[in-house]
C-alpha cells in the first residue's frame, strides 16, 4: 500500500484543508478588496456619493442640459452598511459618450454604486461586487463612516417611471 495515501493520513490532509481554506478566502478576500479600491481611487474620490455620480455622468454623456439625482443612499434595507451607496439619476443630454444615441425624451436613468473610504467616495461598477467589498472594507477598516439616512430620498411626488416626456 502507498504510504502517501495511508488511511490515517487521509483525516489530516482533510483537517489541514479545512483549517487553511478560511485563511486563504480571507487572503485572497483582501487582495480582491485592495486591487479594486486602488482602482477605484485612481479614477477620483470625492466628498459626497453625489458628487462622485456627477463626476460619472460628466464623463459618460455629451451636451448635458439636465441633471437629476433621484435618489442618494444606502444600498442595504437595513441599512447595515451605511458606506455602500446606490445613486440614481436622471439625465437628459445630447448623446452618450461615444456618440451612441439617448433613450427616450433624450433621457437616460444610471445608476450606480459608491463606496465611502476613509479618504472619501469613491466609484465601483456593480460588476466588481460593490456589496462583497463593502463587508470587506469593514473588516479590514478601510469603510469610511458612512450615513445611515439617505442624503436624496426617493419622493413620494417622483413618477413612476423614468425619463418621462418634462
Amino acid at each position: 500500500m502507498d504510504a502517501s495515501l495511508h488511511p490515517k493520513r487521509i483525516p489530516i490532509a482533510i483537517i489541514t484543508f479545512i483549517l487553511i481554506l478560511p485563511s486563504l478566502l480571507v487572503f485572497a478576500s483582501r487582495i480582491y478588496t485592495s486591487l479594486v479600491l486602488a482602482q477605484a481611487h485612481s479614477r477620483g474620490v470625492y466628498l459626497s456619493a453625489e458628487q462622485a455620480m456627477m463626476a460619472l455622468i460628466n464623463q459618460s454623456y455629451r451636451d448635458l442640459s439636465r441633471i437629476d439625482i433621484l435618489y442618494a443612499g444606502p444600498n442595504s434595507f437595513d441599512r447595515s452598511q451605511a458606506h455602500v451607496w446606490y445613486v440614481t439619476a436622471e439625465v437628459r443630454a445630447g448623446s452618450r459618450a461615444g456618440g451612441f444615441p439617448m433613450g427616450d425624451n433624450g433621457c437616460d436613468a444610471p445608476g450606480s454604486y459608491f463606496l465611502q473610504t476613509r479618504e472619501g467616495w469613491v466609484h465601483v461598477p456593480e460588476g466588481a461586487f460593490p456589496d462583497f467589498i463593502g463587508f470587506w472594507m469593514s473588516v479590514f477598516g478601510e469603510a469610511g463612516p458612512g450615513q445611515s439616512n439617505p442624503s436624496t430620498d426617493w419622493a413620494p411626488t417622483q413618477p413612476a417611471r423614468f425619463c418621462q416626456s418634462t
